[in-house]
């Protein structure tokens, strides 16, 4: 005859282990997401983030199906649970401009802490909050693995960037070997904007072969202060008897349209 408090021991050890496991999405399942609104303010603006999962069978997964959450910018919360088919988050905004990218997922393994680098394409919800069918929501996006995902941008700042004007001072370096490379980022009203992440780099275009020049930033981004302005330090080992060198400095803003890469913009500076 079993012991009592040996089973009673093993069942609760079972019941535990069992509770640690989430629920996720059956393999084949699919995932759309959508964002509401899609643009919200730098500092403590909310957007509505909501997940639908669907079966294989065009089904929505059961209640309590847990979907996680990931963002490269900003804050949100790191998982929630299907009802009806759907997963609601909130997404707020931590004072940093720029374009966020939310992922959600369900199934595979369990969640890493930093966001996936190959994540499935957009999915747009197109009845969010309705009861209607699966089919009604258009076509969901599915992945051959085990996990499923889909990602959705979120403009974040209090106006979007429209153009950014580099300036070097001094345009040419001489002594001492440095300059200040200024982005000044503005709307498309020419106001400032704040708290946009900037990356500069520097390439040489004229007068050697050798890139002998280096910026403080290391090409980390610098945020915009409140008169829209990011700044680095650009300096160079060339020797001060060597010819004249040309370098160009770009400054470009991460995920916003314009050029490869995002909106920016560019100086020249002369050594020698």
């Amino acid at each position: 005859m079993s012991n009592p408090k040996v089973l009673a021991g093993a069942l609760a050890l079972a019941h535990l282990t069992c509770a640690a496991v989430p629920l996720t999405a059956p393999s084949g399942s699919s995932i759309i997401i959508n964002a509401n609104p899609r643009f919200i303010a730098a500092n403590g603006g909310v957007s509505a983030i909501t997940a639908v999962v669907i079966e294989p069978a065009g089904t929505f997964v059961p209640d309590g199906t847990v979907v996680f959450f990931l963002t490269d910018l900003g804050r949100i919360d790191a998982q929630a649970k299907t009802k009806d088919g759907y997963a609601r988050v909130n997404f707020v905004s931590d004072s940093r401009s720029g374009r966020a990218t939310v992922r959600a997922f369900s199934g595979g393994s369990a969640p890493n802490p930093s966001p996936s680098a190959t994540a499935t394409p957009t999915g747009v919800v197109t009845a969010m909050g309705t009861s209607k069918p699966a089919a009604a929501l258009g076509t969901p996006l599915v992945t051959n693995s085990a996990e499923i995902s889909a990602e959705v941008t979120i403009d974040i700042g209090s106006a979007l960037p429209a153009d950014v004007i580099v300036t070097a001072n001094p345009p040419r370096i001489t002594a001492p070997r440095n300059t200040v490379i200024t982005a000044n980022v503005y709307d498309d009203k020419g106001n400032p904007v704040s708290n946009v992440p900037v990356i500069f780099t520097v390439d040489v275009v004229s007068g050697g072969r050798l890139l002998q020049e280096s910026l403080d930033s290391g090409s980390q981004p610098r945020f915009t202060d409140t008169n829209g302005q990011a700044r680095d330090v650009l300096r160079t080992s060339q020797n001060r008897a060597d010819d004249q060198k040309e370098v160009v400095v770009n400054a470009s803003v991460p995920g916003r349209p314009g050029a490869a890469g995002g909106l920016g913009g560019s100086v020249s500076v002369f050594i020698n």
